[in-house]
C-alpha cells in the first residue's frame, strides 16, 4: 500500500532544464468484497506524467515558494497573481504555476508576470496531489527549504498579515501550518455576482451573501457516522461563524489544515512522500496531515488576527457522486484511516 500512497519519484534527481517524465504507480478502486466490514479491493495502475518547465530569471532559492495549480480559467489566474503582486508578496516568495493540462495560454501570463511555470501532462486526468507533488520536488531538487500549497482562488489580505502568517510559522518551528480562511467580501471577489454555487447547493439557508466575509475554515473539526464509507469525516470548524469569534480567532494545534493553503518544511515534506498520489482529487490534504500527526508533529492553525480569503469557487456539485476517481479516493481514505482515526482524533487537539 505504502509504494502507491507516497511519491516514489522523490528519491530519483530529475533533470528538470526543459522536459522530463515522471511514472508514479496509484491505486484505483476495484469493487466491494465485504460491505458490512468495509473491506475494499484496489487495482495499481502505472501514471505518466509528462513535464515542462520554465525557471524564471529571478528564482530566489532561498525564498519559499508558493505553488499554484491552475487549468485555463485565465481571468481567475490573472486575478489570483495581480493580488500576489499589490501586496508585494513577489518580494518575499517565488511563485510557480502549474499548468494542469490547459487549451488556454497560460504560459504567456505566468512569464509576463516574472513567475516560473511548469506543465503537467497526463493520460489519467486530474491529480491535485501529483500536481503539487512534481512541483514540490523541483523546489528541493533547486535549493528551497519552504512551500505554500495554494490554491488559484486563494488571496492576500494584506502584506503585513501574510508576513505575521510566515513568522508564526517559522517562531514555531512548525513542519506544516495553515491559517483561517474567509469568504471574501463582494469587492474583494473574483465573482461578484451574487450566491456562489457551493453555497446554493449545499448552504441555502446563507443564501443572500449572509456568507461574505465570514469563516471558510476555521479549523479542523470532525463528524462520526459509523454507517457511512468514511466512519470520521473531516470538516470545516466553524463555518460562516464571525472572524473575531475566540474559537476560530485563535493558534492552536491542530489534527489538519485545509489544503487550500499549506505551509510545508519542504523536507519534512519529502520525507514523509508528498500528498497521496492515489487520492487525486479529495482528503489528499488531510491524509498527509494524518501522517504528520503519527510522526508526532502535530500541524499549526494560525488565525490569530490573521487570514487569507479563499473563495471556494470549485463547485461540489453532486455529479462529483458519480466521478469514478471521487469515488475511489473516499473508499481509500476510509481504508487508509477508518481504525485509525479514533485513537488520533481522542488524543489530539480536535
Amino acid at each position: 500500500m505504502k509504494l502507491y500512497c507516497k511519491a516514489q519519484f522523490f528519491k530519483e534527481t530529475l533533470q528538470i532544464e526543459e522536459s522530463f517524465t515522471i511514472e508514479q504507480k496509484e491505486l484505483f478502486f476495484k469493487k466491494i468484497i465485504d460491505a458490512k466490514k468495509r473491506q475494499y479491493s484496489f487495482y495499481p495502475i502505472d501514471v505518466k506524467y509528462k513535464c515542462n518547465f520554465y525557471k524564471s530569471k529571478i528564482f530566489d532559492k532561498n525564498k519559499p515558494t508558493i505553488i499554484i495549480p491552475i487549468k485555463d480559467s485565465l481571468k481567475l489566474l490573472e486575478y489570483t497573481l495581480e493580488n500576489i503582486r499589490i501586496n508585494n508578496i513577489q518580494k518575499y516568495c517565488n511563485i510557480l504555476v502549474v499548468d494542469d493540462r490547459s487549451k488556454e495560454k497560460v504560459q504567456p501570463i505566468v512569464e509576463q508576470e516574472g513567475h516560473n511555470y511548469l506543465r503537467v501532462d497526463n493520460d489519467k486526468g486530474f491529480n491535485f496531489s501529483m500536481l503539487n507533488n512534481i512541483a514540490a520536488k523541483i523546489c528541493h531538487q533547486l535549493g528551497n527549504d519552504t512551500i505554500f500549497l495554494w490554491n488559484s482562488d486563494l488571496w492576500v489580505v494584506s502584506e503585513s498579515m501574510f508576513l505575521e502568517f510566515f513568522k508564526k510559522h517559522k517562531n514555531n518551528n512548525s513542519k506544516v501550518s495553515g491559517s483561517k480562511l474567509v469568504y471574501p467580501p463582494r469587492e474583494k471577489s473574483f465573482s461578484k455576482s451574487g450566491d456562489s454555487e457551493n453555497i446554493k447547493t449545499y448552504f441555502p439557508n446563507y443564501l443572500g451573501e449572509k456568507w461574505r466575509n465570514t469563516v471558510q475554515f476555521g479549523g479542523d473539526t470532525w463528524f462520526y457516522n459509523p454507517k457511512m464509507t468514511i466512519i470520521h469525516s473531516p470538516g470545516h470548524f466553524r463555518r460562516f461563524e464571525q472572524i473575531n469569534n475566540p474559537m476560530v480567532n485563535c493558534d492552536r494545534g491542530s489534527i489538519f489544515v485545509t489544503g487550500a493553503l499549506h505551509v510545508w518544511d519542504l523536507e519534512y515534506f519529502i520525507n514523509l512522500g508528498g500528498l497521496n498520489p492515489s487520492l487525486s482529487k479529495v482528503f489528499q490534504d488531510v491524509d498527509i496531515c494524518l501522517r504528520a500527526v503519527e510522526s508526532g508533529d502535530y500541524p499549526m492553525y494560525f488565525g490569530k488576527d490573521v487570514y487569507f480569503y479563499h473563495d471556494e469557487s470549485l463547485s461540489l456539485s453532486s455529479e462529483k457522486a458519480k466521478d469514478p476517481q471521487f469515488i475511489s479516493d473516499h473508499y481509500l481514505f476510509g481504508k487508509l484511516w477508518n481504525q485509525k482515526l479514533a485513537k488520533l482524533i481522542s488524543y489530539g487537539v480536535s
